[in-house]
C-alpha cells in the first residue's frame, strides 16, 4: 500500500510547455481521500512552488531546492543553511565561468545580480516568484539565509559549468538539475533525504513510497523507495537507476502511473 508519493516538477509533472496536468489537482485529492500524501520535490523556490499550487497547498509537502527546504502542513520543518564564506567562494568561482550566472536562494527571496540579459532574466523569472536584483550579490545575501546557489547556463549546464566546479564537488552537492541548470548545495541535501524525512516523521516505509523524476537532482530520490519511476524523457543515468519507467511528461505519464495504481486499489 502506498502512503507518499513525490514528484518533480519540470521535465516530470510539468509538460514541455511548462503546463501542469489538468488532472493533477484531482488525482491529488483521490490520493488525500486514500490517506496518501503527495509531495512536489523540486529545484525550484517554495514560494513559486506555492503560487502554482495555491488552490490545494494544504494537500501538498514541498520539498523546494531539491530539498534544501521542506514546508509540510504550511511549517517549515527543514532548512540548511549554506555558510556564508561558502557561498562567497562559489560566487567567485561561477563569475569565472562564461555564459554562467549565479542565483542566491534565500529564506526570504532569491538574489541576482542586476544585468541586461533577457534569456538569464526570462528563466529567473519562470523559477522564482520572490526574486531581487540586486547590484552587489554577496551584500545582498548577509540578509538572508542562503541554502542554495543554482546557476544558470546559457550553453549547457552539463557540458559547461559542471566540468568547470572541480573545488566544491567533495565539499558540497553539486548536481546538474537541468540543460541550463546546475545547483550548488550543502552536502547533506538532496531530495533523498527530505524524502527520508518524511518517511520517519510519518512511519512510512521503503515499500509504502513512490516517486517520480526526469534529471539527476532526482537521483537520490530513486534510491529511497521500491516504487521509483524514471520518465520515458529521463536521463540515461536516472533510467539506469529506476525500478520503473512512466510515460513521458508530455504524455502525462505521472497522472498515469497514479490513476492506474488509484483504480487497482479500489
Amino acid at each position: 500500500m502506498i502512503k507518499l508519493v513525490a514528484a518533480d516538477m519540470d521535465g516530470t509533472l510539468l509538460n514541455s510547455k511548462k503546463e501542469l496536468p489538468k488532472k493533477l489537482f484531482s488525482t491529488i485529492d483521490q490520493l488525500h481521500k486514500n490517506k496518501i500524501k503527495f509531495a512536489v520535490a523540486s529545484g525550484r523556490q517554495y514560494y513559486n512552488l506555492l503560487k502554482l499550487y495555491q488552490d490545494i497547498a494544504d494537500k501538498v509537502t514541498f520539498i523546494a531546492e531539491n530539498g534544501a527546504v521542506v514546508f509540510d502542513q504550511g511549517e517549515i520543518i527543514f532548512y540548511d543553511e549554506i555558510a556564508y564564506d561558502n557561498v562567497v567562494a562559489v560566487v567567485h568561482a561561477v563569475n569565472q565561468i562564461d555564459h554562467a550566472y549565479p542565483v542566491l536562494c534565500g529564506l526570504e527571496s532569491a538574489y541576482v545580480q542586476a544585468i541586461s540579459n533577457d534569456e538569464f532574466n526570462r528563466h529567473v523569472d519562470m523559477y522564482y516568484t520572490r526574486c531581487e536584483r540586486v547590484s552587489d550579490l554577496l551584500a545582498a545575501a548577509k540578509k538572508d539565509r542562503i541554502c542554495k546557489v543554482a546557476i544558470y547556463d546559457s550553453v549547457d549546464a552539463e557540458t559547461n559549468t559542471y566540468p568547470n566546479l572541480p573545488a566544491f564537488k567533495e565539499r558540497f552537492k553539486v548536481v546538474v538539475s537541468g540543460h541550463q541548470w546546475v545547483d550548488v548545495m550543502n552536502a547533506s541535501v538532496n531530495k533523498g533525504i527530505a524524502i527520508k524525512m518524511l518517511q520517519k516523521k510519518y512511519d512510512i516505509h521503503y515499500d509504502e513510497t513512490m516517486t517520480f523524476g526526469d534529471y539527476l537532482n532526482d537521483y537520490e530520490m530513486m534510491q529511497v523507495c521500491r516504487h521509483s519511476y524514471a520518465m520515458a524523457n529521463a536521463h540515461p543515468d536516472l533510467k539506469a537507476i529506476a525500478n520503473y519507467e512512466a510515460p513521458s511528461n508530455d504524455e502525462d505519464g505521472v497522472i498515469t502511473v497514479l490513476e492506474n495504481y488509484l483504480q487497482s486499489n479500489r
